[in-house]
């Protein structure tokens, strides 16, 4: 489809709901018919003259609308439709770069069943598309039953129409919890630190200058304080880096070489891998696109879990392979490690989840659930496989370059 004017998109299944999509810019109707395509037959118009000519001689069960359009405008158009017995139920749903409560309400007020903002979000169109053409699908059938059905019809009609308010309740509810969010990223990332920074360092300073002092009890007490500081230290900066995700917070990307991240990450890894006694072998990394913090960070984690998670008195084995899946690289880390159970693979990837006791080894338990997040972040993914007691394969997929 390249400039529609009027008439039907032939790609469009032969049977199911009828949608007309009446808009001037011809590049608006396209990006709008690759969101709804798989909803139903589409046609098409580009002035309201037509539209309502298509509308008389087939009434489509859903019309989405451009409020502006030179000649004659969406609100006359639906004036026009509501004027009409036979056009007047069929919903339609204004689309509108306009935001100003009073345009919305003069568009319900006229009998809009809905408004779409450009620019578009697909999830949010295929959402309310959707929506008004089970209501449609509904109201047709209230109509079409004898009249002792018709109550138990009306009283569908009337769920479906709270699920949707309950719904738009829950996408306002979620909406609050994540500036919420935020505002508590924009608090633990000074606020909350500041203080535990100063409570670590002048307990590693009683340690370094009284310490021999003190008798055993009280500097296995000091250990303790500091040890829990720096794991808070460690969460916070877990939970802001997740909330950061979460928000879809990120830099546009760029081309990184893997090679050289692995490289700087074995530098920064370099204590505990000696300290383990680790054989780590690295195959040679393409260049991906993306984040080369947040990659660092995604390999990080999984290079960390396979140090970390090793019965006691084994070193850690560990293995970076590469393959290549189309316009994807595959990453393996793969280790001899404790590995996971069947019940704990459900949960591996919920943030806060621990398969482990803290006293067996320490984390956050939001390792592996950043991980996922900046994959995801990527366009791609991760996966593993893994048996406890056998060690475990982490998949992480990323586009190339």
């Amino acid at each position: 489809m390249n400039s529609p004017s009027t008439g039907s998109d032939h790609d469009t299944p032969a049977s199911g709901p009828d949608i007309l999509i009446v808009d001037d810019d011809p590049g608006m109707v396209q990006a709008l018919a690759r969101v709804i395509r798989p909803l139903g037959r589409l046609r098409f118009a580009t002035q309201g003259q037509d539209a309502l000519r298509l509308m008389t001689e087939t009434p489509p069960d859903l019309v989405l609308l451009d409020a502006q359009m030179p000649g004659m405008s969406g609100f006359e158009v639906l004036d026009a439709i509501k004027r009409d017995q036979r056009l007047a139920d069929i919903p339609v749903i204004f689309v509108t770069s306009h935001a100003e409560a009073t345009f919305e309400q003069t568009g319900l007020e006229k009998g809009a069943a809905d408004f779409i903002a450009k620019p578009i979000r697909p999830a949010i169109v295929q959402a309310r598309v959707r929506t008004q053409l089970r209501l449609k699908q509904a109201n047709d059938a209230l109509k079409a039953v004898a009249a002792t059905d018709r109550l138990n019809l009306a009283q569908a009609l009337l769920e479906l129409r709270q699920s949707h308010a309950q719904l738009q309740k829950t996408a306002e509810e979620l909406r609050h919890a994540n500036e919420g969010l935020l505002q508590f990223v924009r608090i633990s990332s000074h606020d909350l630190r500041e203080p535990l920074n100063t409570v670590v360092q002048f307990v590693r300073l009683v340690e370094e200058d009284h310490g021999t002092d003190l008798p055993p009890d009280a500097r296995h007490y000091l250990k303790l304080v500091r040890h829990a500081g720096e794991r808070m230290r460690t969460l916070l900066d877990d939970v802001v880096r997740y909330a950061r995700l979460q928000k879809g917070h990120a830099e546009p990307r760029t081309a990184v070489a893997l090679d050289a991240l692995m490289a700087e990450l074995c530098d920064a890894l370099a204590a505990q891998l000696s300290t383990t006694g680790a054989k780590l072998s690295i195959e040679p990394m393409p260049v991906v696109s993306g984040h080369a913090s947040l990659l660092s960070q995604l390999f990080q984690n999984l290079l960390s879990n396979a140090l970390k998670f090793v019965p006691p008195g084994q070193a850690p084995h560990i293995d970076l392979t590469v393959a290549t899946e189309g316009s994807m690289a595959v990453i393996t880390v793969r280790d001899n490690g404790i590995g996971i159970s069947a019940e704990g693979m459900a949960q591996l990837f919920q943030p806060f989840s621990r398969l482990n006791l803290r006293r067996e080894f320490e984390g956050s338990g939001l390792g592996l659930a950043i991980s996922r997040q900046i994959a995801e972040a990527h366009g791609g993914a991760i996966t593993v496989t893994s048996e406890s007691g056998r060690g475990s394969a982490f998949e992480v997929r990323l586009p190339l370059a």
